[in-house]
């Protein structure tokens, strides 16, 4: 069972582990238990009791329970631990499981708090090995410095859940190497995401992806790393029109890092050639086709495609447009483009693009996947406790 207790203190509810589907009914039924009163409640209490006001304020009381209803049948559903049973894994031998969410650094605003607790109750019953970030890990423009708060408001304190305390594979976005500044802020140091530097405020954190490593074996999984291999590119010094922008010249950041993309698009390649994994999957912080408010990026689709399918590369992860997409390349249905940008606010204005989608939402949310040797399952999670979209893709 859990162990947890609630804090009269900051009315949040502390653990240190779950157990499945009975844990998953404890931790939402306590999260719904008030904490003490506060002095604003006694207030209301006390105007409450005068015939006139309370006339009043339960007026008001029903005037804002009518313009919130929709937002409170949202947050029923996740009341029901069933809604989770569709988590699990279809079998014992689906021994690579993990996560997918990007474009989620809010201080825990903007539906990345509500994300975080169904990655942490679907991980429960979904049990993933390990995390992959999609970028855009801090907004509004990265790390600025040594030890800097952000990550424990950001990141420590949001994804506190138990099912989430595994590896976080992460690769940088435009914000993490400053878009976003101020017109004078040079601040932005994008090292400070590296794993060495992060490693003092939170040993989950494994970066950068593309920029510190081409590849990596996740040997946290029940085969040892054997069925999969992540590889990473790190997209945003392949994008032109940053190069521009005064953020671009930030030690360490784009402009430094933008001749080597061609070896580095070099390096991915013989990476891939050389794999003898069952699965090979790759992930970036840009698009290279998306129906999303930036559509496709032109710089990558130029290179990456080619590159992707003559080495048996299944899966592209990405995130920077906001929203939920699988898309398949036109010439390959073997190689799947899956968008997992929307760890915290979306963008109303998706759904641009002529690439032929699968699914597409502009919800918050993130994406599981599990692998056997035979199949991937692919499940797309809303912050409401949806299971928007399932598909399963053969080897």
């Amino acid at each position: 069972m859990a162990q947890s207790r609630f804090s009269p203190d900051t009315g949040d509810l502390e653990l240190t582990s779950l157990d499945g589907l009975d844990d998953v009914d404890d931790l939402l039924i306590r999260r719904k238990r008030r904490p003490p009163q506060t002095a604003s409640s006694r207030l209301c209490l006390r105007l409450c009791s005068k015939p006139c006001l309370r006339v009043t304020a339960f007026s008001l009381m029903f005037l804002v329970l009518g313009i919130l209803i929709g937002h409170v049948s949202l947050r029923i559903v996740t009341t029901d631990s069933s809604l989770y049973t569709r988590a699990a894994a279809p079998g014992a031998d689906y021994t690579t499981r993990f996560m997918v969410v990007g474009d989620w650094g809010r201080g825990g605003e903007y539906h990345q708090s509500d994300v975080a607790l169904q990655m942490g109750l679907v991980g429960e019953v979904f049990r993933p090995h390990f995390v992959l970030s999609t970028g855009d890990n801090f907004y509004p423009s990265g790390l600025k410095h040594l030890n800097d708060s952000q990550v424990d408001k950001t990141f420590t304190q949001v994804y506190n859940y138990p099912s989430l305390q595994v590896p976080w594979y992460s690769v940088l976005g435009n914000h993490d190497y400053g878009d976003g500044s101020g017109k004078h802020d040079f601040t932005t140091n994008p090292t400070l995401q590296s794993t060495e530097v992060m490693a003092a405020q939170d040993d989950r954190w494994v970066c950068c992806g593309g920029r510190d490593f081409v590849s990596k074996r996740p040997e946290e999984t029940e085969d040892d790393g054997s069925l999969a291999e992540l590889f990473f590119v790190d997209t945003s010094p392949f994008v032109h029109k940053y190069y521009k922008e005064s953020w671009a010249a930030n030690s360490g950041g784009i402009l430094d890092e933008k001749e080597k993309t061609k070896d580095k698009t070099g390096a991915l390649d013989v990476a891939l050639e050389r794999s003898v994994s069952p699965w090979k999957i790759v992930v970036g912080h840009h698009p290279i086709r998306s129906n999303g408010r930036h559509g496709d990026t032109p710089e990558l689709l130029s290179v990456l495609p080619e590159i992707l399918n003559r080495n048996k590369a299944d899966f592209y992860f990405n995130g920077h447009d906001h929203d939920l997409q699988l898309i398949a390349d036109p010439s390959n249905p073997g190689l799947r483009y899956v968008t997992s940008g929307a760890g915290s606010r979306t963008r109303l204005e998706s759904f641009y693009g002529d690439n032929k989608v699968a699914f597409h939402t502009f919800s918050s949310g993130f994406v599981t996947v599990a692998l056997s040797s035979q199949q991937a399952r692919v499940q797309f999670w809303l912050w409401d406790s949806t299971l928007a979209h399932e598909f399963v893709a053969q080897k």
